[in-house]
């Protein structure tokens, strides 16, 4: 059983509480976080549900799990994946970042994803260009694709960055599945799996 999540049905009366010292970050609106045209989305675009995964490339849980979360997408078949880089191990997190939205925005994304999130926890330049170097695109390409909206990729990255402070994470990987938040990882593939299925039993209609 899950335990750790938390719903956002309190998220407008959230949202409209007086401003006050020291607030907490805002809670982030849903629609805004999972949907943004510049967020790499993986499995099925058109998905009923949507799971939205903070992460970053440094983070040696977000690599053990990942091919668990992909798997469980994949045989799901209607899941939105969206990943949002959530850069707080530093510079290696932020260039590997540049790196892979470069790539997304040369239709290469889910190649240079998965080569950065198959190395090790700490990534320098060497060891994203050593990642890349299979799948035929290299940093230089991917950062100059990334340069050509660097002003509004650097902003994304701030949304995220944004967004999880809003949501009270602490670390990386954390996740929003539909419209309840999961801080910290999945345990295993059930628990993974029931939260995609108390996503979908959320939003079918009340029997009248």
């Amino acid at each position: 059983m899950i335990s750790r999540r938390h719903l956002l049905a309190a998220a407008p009366a959230l949202l409209a509480a007086p401003v006050v010292a020291q607030e907490p970050a805002p809670v982030p609106k849903l629609p805004e976080v999972h949907y943004d045209p510049l967020v790499p989305v993986l499995g099925n675009p058109q998905g009923d549900v949507t799971i939205v995964e903070y992460f970053d490339y440094q983070c040696g849980v977000c690599k053990r799990m990942h091919p668990l979360l992909l798997d469980v997408v994949a045989k799901d078949g209607q899941i939105r994946l969206v990943m949002r880089d959530w850069i707080i191990f530093g510079e290696g997190s932020h260039y590997a970042a540049q790196v892979a939205l470069g790539a997304q925005a040369l239709g290469r994304y889910l190649d240079v994803h998965l080569a950065l999130m198959a190395t090790g926890s700490q990534l320098s330049k060497g060891d994203v260009f050593a990642a890349l170097s299979a799948t035929g695109l290299t940093p230089a390409a991917a950062l100059a694709a990334y340069r050509e909206k660097a002003e509004a990729y650097e902003a994304l990255l701030l949304r995220n960055d944004a967004q999880a402070m809003g949501f009270g994470f602490r670390g990386t990987p954390s996740f929003v599945v539909g419209n309840a938040v999961y801080p910290g990882a999945f345990q295993s593939r059930e628990d993974m799996v029931q939260a995609v299925a108390e996503a979908r039993a959320r939003q079918k209609p009340s029997a009248v």
